[in-house]
């Protein structure tokens, strides 16, 4: 009910209460009694009292009515916001429905551009990678070219400086040939290279010849152990003689026409020498000949030391011991065939035959054949304990290496007729032959196809099945070349000297030549005697302007 009806009921209430009172007062005023008329006025009042109240409870009713339509009017508002708000909610949930399907398309889309992003980077990876590799073998390629190219230019140094000398410019053929090894040894190219070895030869003197006082062809050299350098050579002449480099003199022991001399060995108190015909000559330092002992029949041409007090003695056909303790010698040792070479290796005696056969001997003098070492013609033998290596020459010319498994490592083209005679100072292999020459290799500088340099094949039992790529820029002409050294006849007898690192050198004309085989050393020399420094004009001309300025002399 609204507040206009309620005002009409109680308009209504009151008239009527009003009639009633006027009827009341109609019927007193006809005669009832002033009592009832009291009563009556009594019930009025009481009814004014209520209408009062009816009146006070209508404004309080009124009130709660108008606080009521107030607060419906503010829930009214509250519930428009309330409404308003949740449409705005509804707006604000379907946007952020809309933005997350946004976020999640956006994701999506960052995801494939990521995996995208990562293949591009990884293919530009790739590419920098690649032009990397290109560029780092660009440069490999122009860092070769420039060392092989140096390295040809320290050739040409090498043999240009021989010119120099023999034009009188010494001087300057000093310098070049240490430029010459300076230049193989910093760029890592093969110092035993003929022309550099040649030139620092003669710019050390390092070659001193001697001769045999009645120049017989000079079969064996043997180190005297003096502590001087000092060697004994034996020749086809009957001529035992010493050689002392140091004060440059000859001593000679013996000359007797009746022995040919094969072989030498030179002991602390004496010096014994091997005739082909079947002597042994002991010959004192005191050029005395102490005793010669006849040995049975043979074609003798080699003496090894067995132990301290026993040395074999070879002869084409057989074999004998002689022991140094009673002088006494042994009964023969028959052999098969015709010996071509022999050499001790280890604790064994190898045999190699003149058919190309093979057989070993031990301590006792047992023979066993065995199977060739190599199906060749062996003519010179060398076994280097320090190496253990087997070095083989052939009468075609080469020289074998073979390791400690029998496994051949290397075939040494080294010379073009009968090798005759093989040693080892160091890592440096020499050979002499037929064709007037001697042979030097720096055996520890040999390039393998197989990839493994020498000391590494001396330990391998199996060769690799397949061939590996060399593991660095050397070339293998460069490599695989010797320092030819010719003489005037045959190189019959090659004896190194490892303490000072040289090697004697006994020819077919009675030459005796003495030589350093440390290339090392020689430059080391020839430094010491420089005078001066290349001038720019001099390195411009001998060394090339494309080649920094080096001085060698501070």
């Amino acid at each position: 009910m609204t507040n206009r009806g309620k005002y009409v009921l109680s308009v209504i209430a009151t008239m009527g209460v009003l009639a009633m009172v006027a009827a009341i007062s109609y019927f007193i005023g006809k005669g009832q009694s002033v009592e009832e008329l009291e009563a009556m006025k009594g019930e009025v009042e009481t009814l004014r009292a209520e209408e009062r109240e009816a009146a006070v409870v209508k404004r309080v009713s009124q009130q709660m009515e108008e606080i009521a339509a107030q607060q419906k009017e503010i829930s009214d508002r509250q519930r428009d916001k309330a409404e308003e708000s949740s449409k705005l909610a509804i707006q604000l949930r379907d946007r952020a429905e809309q933005e997350s399907r946004w976020a999640h398309e956006a994701e999506g889309k960052a995801i494939v551009a990521l995996k995208e992003a990562e293949v591009q980077r990884a293919n530009a990876e790739q590419q920098q990678q690649i032009a990397l590799e290109q560029r780092d073998k660009a440069t490999l390629s122009k860092t070769i070219a420039d060392t092989l190219t140096i390295r040809t230019q320290a050739k040409t140094m090498g043999l240009t400086s021989r010119n120099q000398r023999e034009i009188g410019d010494t001087v300057v053929a000093d310098l070049l040939a240490y430029a010459s090894w300076y230049f193989l040894n910093r760029y890592k190219g093969n110092t035993y290279y003929a022309e550099t070895f040649k030139s620092l030869t003669l710019a050390t003197n390092s070659v001193l010849s001697y001769n045999m006082d009645k120049r017989g062809g000079v079969n064996a050299i043997s180190m005297i152990p003096d502590g001087r350098g000092s060697c004994v050579a034996v020749s086809d002449y009957g001529e035992v003689e010493i050689f002392n480099p140091s004060d440059k003199n000859t001593t000679i022991l013996l000359q007797d026409k009746r022995y040919d001399f094969r072989d030498v060995w030179a002991g602390k108190q004496a010096v014994y020498a091997l005739s082909k015909e079947g002597s042994l000559c002991v010959i004192g330092y005191n050029r005395v000949l102490q005793k010669t002992i006849g040995l049975p029949p043979g074609d003798y041409f080699k003496m090894i030391r067995a132990d301290s007090n026993t040395m074999l003695l070879a002869g084409r056909q057989g074999l004998c011991w002689y022991t140094f303790s009673n002088g006494l010698v042994s009964a023969p040792i028959p052999l098969k065939g015709k010996l071509s070479a022999i050499c001790k290796r280890e604790q064994v005696f190898c045999l190699f035959f003149a058919d190309g056969s093979y057989a070993e001997m031990d301590g006792a003098g047992k023979v066993t054949e065995k199977n060739p070492i190599i199906p060749r013609i062996v003519t010179a033998a060398h076994y280097a304990e320090d190496l253990q290596c087997l070095c083989l020459g052939l009468k075609e010319g080469p020289v074998h290496l073979i390791n400690k498994y029998n496994r051949r490592v290397e075939m040494l083209d080294a010379h073009n007729a009968k090798t005759l005679c093989i040693t080892t100072v160091g890592p440096v292999l020499i050979s002499g032959a037929y064709d007037k020459a001697i042979n030097i290799w720096k055996l520890d500088n040999l390039l393998f196809n197989t990839g493994l340099n020498f000391w590494e094949e001396m330990q391998t039992k199996v060769a690799p099945k397949q061939k590996v790529t060399l593991r660095d820029d050397r070339a293998p002409n460069e490599w695989i070349s010797p320092v030819e050294y010719p003489f005037r006849g045959w190189t019959l007898a090659v004896e190194g000297d490892p303490l000072a690192g040289y090697v004697w050198v006994g020819t077919a004309t009675g030459d005796v030549i003495r030589m350093n085989i440390s290339v090392d050393n020689m430059a080391q020399r020839v430094h010491r005697k420089l005078r001066r420094n290349f001038t720019d004009v001099e390195w411009i001309r001998w060394v090339g302007a494309a080649v920094p300025y080096t001085k060698f002399k501070e």
